[in-house]
């Protein structure tokens, strides 16, 4: 799926962080940084998380065997920031399905 406006997606995102706000639930809360690509693979893409889904992610990381430690080998270390990142996005993309099928219901009940 391609992103048709990425530049609104940068300033959503953008204001999710302005306001406090975890990139997964929306929540309003104490947030930390991920690193989407894991700090040692690219420092500066980051993304608002509550603890809890920073925890949350972070476990999927190990579930999915992604080696966040920094490496020479610059094909290695792409692969790495590449899996790192599939884990966010997958987690992303479950939330925003959830976020939908929650909208659905709303509308049908009124």
């Amino acid at each position: 799926m391609r992103d048709e406006n990425p530049i609104q997606t940068a300033r959503r995102i953008s204001r999710r962080t302005e306001l406090g706000r975890c990139s997964i639930c929306g929540r309003k809360a104490l947030t930390e940084d991920h690193h989407v690509a894991g700090r040692n693979h690219d420092a500066k893409l980051t993304a608002p998380l509550c603890r809890a889904h920073h925890d949350q992610v972070t476990e999927d990381l190990r579930k999915a065997d992604v080696d966040m430690r920094y490496t020479t080998h610059s094909v290695e270390r792409v692969r790495r920031s590449l899996k790192a990142t599939a884990v966010f996005l997958w987690m992303l993309a479950e939330a925003l399905w959830r976020w939908a099928e929650s909208l659905n219901r709303s509308s049908k009940k009124g």
